[in-house]
């Protein structure tokens, strides 16, 4: 079977998204602005993943954690309980808005980057 080429362009405009928005300076506007972006890159993030594990015959990995674990297991995740924490924050800030929420969603948002760009250098190798 012959492999197709992903496309990770919205994954990347995503990730350049966060980035743009985190590097301005921190008003209740630019957290929400983060917090939305934030949301948009895990969800890419996980779902390009999703695709590669695909590509290479793996069927059972349908659900964001299990996604997560897959990819760990066969390197493309060095650190999945930071993403499954990506992805606990994701849930909890797309469901629910509260202040402190709001706050600490933020903060996790500042660490994602990294996290990702290492990710998507990953799925690009193995596409």
């Amino acid at each position: 079977m012959a492999k197709s080429k992903i496309n990770f362009s919205e994954m990347e405009k995503a990730l350049s998204r966060l980035e743009e928005a985190l590097a301005l300076p921190k008003t209740d506007i630019t957290r929400d602005s983060v917090i939305q972006r934030f949301e948009f890159t895990i969800e890419l993030s996980w779902k390009s993943l999703s695709r590669v594990l695909r590509e290479q015959g793996v069927q059972e990995a349908l659900a964001p954690k299990n996604v997560i674990r897959e990819g760990a297991r066969l390197g493309f995740i060095s650190d999945p309980e930071s993403w499954i924490y990506f992805i606990d924050q994701r849930n909890l800030s797309s469901h629910t808005y509260r202040e402190d929420l709001a706050e600490q969603v933020y903060h996790t948002a500042v660490r994602c980057p990294g996290f990702v760009k290492v990710l998507l250098q990953k799925l690009k190798a193995a596409d």
